[in-house]
């Protein structure tokens, strides 16, 4: 993983302007490009450079079918693992939302992951894995 820019926070508040009113969308606001874009506005790096191009859900689940699950994917593309209490802003979480794994970014005290409407918060220890973002 690349190192932060210096001014990562104000890139990454910009990045979570522009997508708090936004609706969820396979292959543009989905759980995985939201923190994929949050990664690559804080560092320049983007860890779905690979994966991007897919437009629905069954292109989106085989994908992540292909690289093994979101744990895998996650694992992979981001940096350390760290307990989920000591997340911290800019951090990437793993997150169990009605039986189905979510990529969430940490906002400090809670997650912010894409919902049907707009961003959704949940509470830092709902979460199973998560991941350092330097």
């Amino acid at each position: 993983m690349t190192q932060r820019y210096r001014d990562w926070q104000s890139r990454l508040q910009a990045c979570l302007a522009e997508r708090r009113l936004r609706a969820f969308q396979w292959g543009a606001h989905d759980c995985c490009l939201f923190v994929c874009d949050a990664v690559q506005a804080m560092t320049g790096h983007d860890p779905a450079a690979d994966v991007r191009g897919y437009t629905t859900e069954r292109q989106a689940l085989r994908i992540v079918r292909e690289l093994g699950g979101m744990r895998a994917i996650a694992s992979s593309r981001f940096g350390a693992a760290v307990p989920v209490l000591a997340a911290q802003v800019g951090d990437v979480g793993l997150l169990v939302l009605d039986g189905r794994e979510t990529l969430a970014l940490c906002g400090g005290s809670h997650w912010l992951a894409p919902g049907e409407l707009r961003l959704e918060t949940l509470p830092l220890d709902a979460a199973v894995s998560a991941w350092r973002c330097v």
